[in-house]
C-alpha cells in the first residue's frame, strides 16, 4: 500500500460530507444536496484539549454545555473548552464549510483519532460501539451521557476501549502519524 493510500488527505464521512486534514486543522465540507445525510457529531467532551471551530460558509448548530446556538461565518471563532460536553449538527440540504483546530495546537492525537475512527470496519454507522470506544480510549474523547458524570464516562471508555476491545481482537489501524 502506498503512502497516499495509507494516509489519505481526505475522507468521505458520509454521503456529501468530507473531512480534509491540513497541518493542525481539520476542514469539514458539507455539500448540502437534498439527499445528503445530516452531519451529526454526538455529545462528547475532551480532557486534554480545547477546540476552536470556525464556520466559513453556511451554518452549524452547536450545543455547548447544554446550550444550543446556530453559528455562521459572522459568529467568528467558537471556543469549546476542554471538559465541556458538546455536539454538532448540520442542516438538511444546506452547504457548509467549517474548520476545527485544537489548543494546544501541537495536539496530534486529533488527526490520529479521526483516521482511526474512519478506519473502523463497517464504517461509523455499523462499526460497533466497542471498536469506537477503542478509538476514544487512544484519543482524547469521551461520550457525554445524558447525566454528565466524567468519571463514569471515562470508566466506560477505559473498560470497553482499553480492555474489552483488545480481548475481542480489535486493533487500531493507525498507531501513530508516522508515515513510512
Amino acid at each position: 500500500m502506498s503512502k497516499s493510500q495509507d494516509y489519505p488527505d481526505s475522507f468521505e464521512l458520509m454521503e456529501g460530507v468530507t473531512m480534509t486534514f491540513e497541518p493542525q486543522v481539520r476542514i469539514v465540507k458539507i455539500r448540502g444536496a437534498p439527499d445528503d445525510e445530516i452531519f451529526r457529531v454526538p455529545s462528547h467532551w475532551h480532557e486534554d484539549h480545547d477546540e476552536i471551530m470556525t464556520i466559513y460558509e453556511g451554518r452549524l448548530k452547536i450545543t455547548l454545555g447544554g446550550q444550543t446556538k446556530v453559528y455562521t461565518p459572522e459568529s467568528g471563532e467558537v471556543f469549546i473548552p476542554r471538559g465541556v460536553p458538546h455536539s454538532i449538527e448540520s442542516f438538511k440540504g444546506e452547504a457548509c464549510v467549517a474548520s476545527e483546530r485544537t489548543n494546544p495546537t501541537e495536539f496530534d492525537k486529533k488527526e490520529l483519532f479521526f483516521r482511526n475512527l474512519f478506519a473502523i470496519p463497517g464504517g461509523l454507522a455499523s462499526g460497533g460501539l466497542v471498536p469506537m470506544m477503542q478509538v476514544f480510549y487512544h484519543g482524547d474523547g469521551y461520550p457525554a451521557f445524558p447525566i454528565h458524570i466524567a468519571l463514569l464516562e471515562k470508566a466506560f471508555v477505559s473498560i470497553l476501549g482499553g480492555y474489552i476491545a483488545p480481548l475481542l481482537g480489535y486493533r487500531l489501524k493507525y498507531e501513530s502519524l508516522k508515515q513510512l
